[in-house]
């Protein structure tokens, strides 16, 4: 571990404060099945990232002071315990895979043996999410090979597909290389979309059905592929549009131009060689 905190890992509070109300909001316009499969995807996604090396593994009871600090009634208590690590020179690999990997792998324990309850951990979750994102937002995005590629996937559980189809071949035709992922489970997607050269993950959900599971693939997406850019595009976006924003996605489009548009403005910010 440097002597140095990171220069580029300063958490950004407002990010964090504004990541919280939104998941918040979000949770508030869900089923509490819903809101109960969101926390067990933010513990089961960050605990099987816990990192192999032991050597710079946090004490046992700092990972527990670390989850007391995401339960306490302290919104802030858990980010000042990140800000403390960070000063003492911790990476950002050392914050994701060992601190918060831990942490939530702890968290899951005790939830299972009911030392916690349902809404502790809820609060909880949604403080380590916020957290994470809020680190992520600090580090440069990775550059790719000068070429405009992307994955687009229908939502887990959806028999509409005509609209990602369609989305695809407007892409390709127009030069870009699409990826096309149909009929693919939840935990399928999030493993195929978690290699590091995927910058751009397209989602279109067809129906309100679509938008439970909508939240958890986002979510999951965010923590395996932290890199990428999600977007989503689809008549949910018309009839949903204030929902999906609570997603934490970073562009919506209500129809397949729009889509184009986005998309390509997007390359254009990041990428305007190509």
């Amino acid at each position: 571990m440097s002597d140095q905190p990171d220069p580029a890992l300063v958490l950004d509070a407002a990010h964090y404060s504004e990541m919280q109300a939104r998941l918040r909001q979000l949770k508030s316009r869900l089923p509490e099945t819903s809101v109960k499969l969101l926390a067990l995807e933010v513990i089961h996604r960050l605990a099987d990232d816990l990192g192999p090396d032991t050597i710079q593994m946090p004490r046992s009871d700092r990972i527990e002071a670390l989850c007391h600090a995401l339960l306490s009634e302290d919104d802030e208590a858990g980010a000042r315990f990140i800000h403390d690590v960070q000063t003492q020179g911790a990476t950002f690999e050392s914050i994701y895979l060992n601190y918060l990997a831990a942490a939530a792998r702890m968290l899951g324990t005790w939830w299972e043996e009911d030392g916690v309850s349902f809404v502790q951990v809820t609060v909880a979750t949604s403080r380590m999410y916020a957290l994470m994102r809020a680190l992520r937002r600090e580090m440069p995005m990775k550059s790719v090979a000068p070429n405009k590629s992307a994955v687009f996937a229908s939502v887990p559980g959806e028999a509409h597909i005509l609209g990602v189809r369609m989305a695809a071949d407007l892409f390709q035709r127009d030069g870009w290389d699409i990826d096309l992922k149909i009929g693919k489970s939840h935990d399928e997607l999030v493993a195929e979309t978690a290699g590091a050269l995927i910058i751009v993950i397209g989602l279109s959900p067809s129906d309100d059905r679509a938008l439970d599971a909508l939240s958890r693939l986002v979510i999951a997406m965010r923590i395996n592929a932290p890199q990428a850019s999600i977007f989503i595009s689809g008549t949910a976006v018309t009839n949903h549009r204030e929902l999906i924003e609570l997603m934490d996605v970073d562009g919506m489009a209500d129809d397949l131009q729009a889509a184009k548009d986005m998309l390509d403005a997007f390359v254009a910010r990041n990428w305007p060689e190509v």
